[in-house]
């Protein structure tokens, strides 16, 4: 295959269109009409029938693309045989060179960058902290300014301290001398105050012993006064609870007396209603039934007369009571 295939196809956007305007109108409003199916069925088998033939247009022009792309690629092979060799060798001729101007040029670098170094650390031994960007663009006459600065400074500072040192040690050795009298002077007090302490202690401990007689002789005084008003006490709560046994006595019996008269006058009172009572139920139940003839009278009559009989029962049993 040596000319560019012309694609073309025998369905165009024009028929997809008309099919569209034709066939998108198509829908089954009712799963029973047939008529519709039917109509939708042949609509699909239409358009189904044109995918078909594109697909297989596809793959033919596919199948031709596949094999003009062999060709080309077997055609050129054997000139990038030809060609590869040659620029291989060619590139590496010219790496040789490439690669000695990058190794001097990485060499020069690397001096440069120890050359800074070196004068960012000779700096930064005279106090002077300086950027590595910065010092690796100042000139040599810079550098030189610099350095002699801060040596100038370092200098003054370093005999500033100095100066402070040795302020520092003479103060030192005053506030030494100052703390060893101090030292004596407290010892000597520590000394005044422990014989202090010992006069002290002997006389706190004259007066402990002085107290502790003092309070022995106080407490044995006040349980004596206690012993004898807890004796005291104790007649007392015998007496009067002699008197008021008596008194309780007395009064249970009161109480019992005017209980008794109490009961005696309530079943006195009694007398009367509880004959009222009895002679009522006595006058129930002489009451006669009387004659019927009815079977459901008689089970009513039967029924009420037994209740009656059991209420005049517990009436007598309530009077009996009162």
């Amino acid at each position: 295959m040596t000319e560019t295939a012309v694609v073309k196809y025998d369905l165009n956007t024009a028929t997809i269109s008309k099919m569209a305007s034709i066939y998108m109108g198509l829908s089954i409003t009712d799963l029973e009409n047939e008529d519709e199916f039917n109509a939708v069925h042949d609509a699909r088998m239409v358009v189904k029938g044109h995918r078909v033939t594109l697909d297989k247009a596809v793959r033919a022009y596919n199948d031709q693309a596949n094999a003009f792309k062999k060709e080309v690629k077997a055609k050129a092979q054997p000139l990038y045989d030809g060609l590869n060799p040659i620029e291989s060798h060619l590139v590496a001729e010219e790496k040789k060179v490439t690669d000695e101007q990058k190794r001097i040029k990485e060499e020069a670098d690397r001096k440069e960058r120890e050359k800074i170094q070196a004068r960012v650390n000779i700096l930064q031994m005279y106090g002077a902290v300086s950027p590595f960007q910065e010092v690796a663009i100042m000139t040599d006459d810079e550098f030189d300014i610099a350095l002699a600065g801060s040596q100038e400074v370092f200098e003054a500072e370093r005999k500033r301290l100095a100066d402070e040192e040795a302020s520092r040690k003479a103060e030192s050795e005053r506030l030494a001398a100052e703390r060893a009298e101090l030292e004596k002077q407290r010892k000597e007090q520590e000394k005044k105050n422990a014989i202090r302490k010992a006069e002290l202690d002997a006389i706190q401990q004259k007066i402990s012993v002085d107290k502790a007689a003092l309070e022995a002789a106080v407490r044995a005084e006040q349980e004596r006064k206690d012993r004898e008003e807890f004796e005291r006490q104790a007649k007392i709560k015998a007496e009067l609870d002699a008197i008021e046994s008596a008194e309780i006595e007395k009064m249970e019996a009161e109480l019992k007396a005017e209980a008794e008269n109490l009961e005696a006058a309530r079943q006195k009172a009694l007398l009367p209603d509880k004959a009222k009572l009895t002679e009522w139920v006595e006058m129930v139940r002489s009451v006669p039934e009387p004659e019927i003839k009815n079977n459901d009278a008689k089970i009513y009559l039967s029924g009420a007369v037994d209740k009656i009989s059991e209420a005049m029962e517990v009436l007598l049993v309530k009077i009996e009571r009162l």
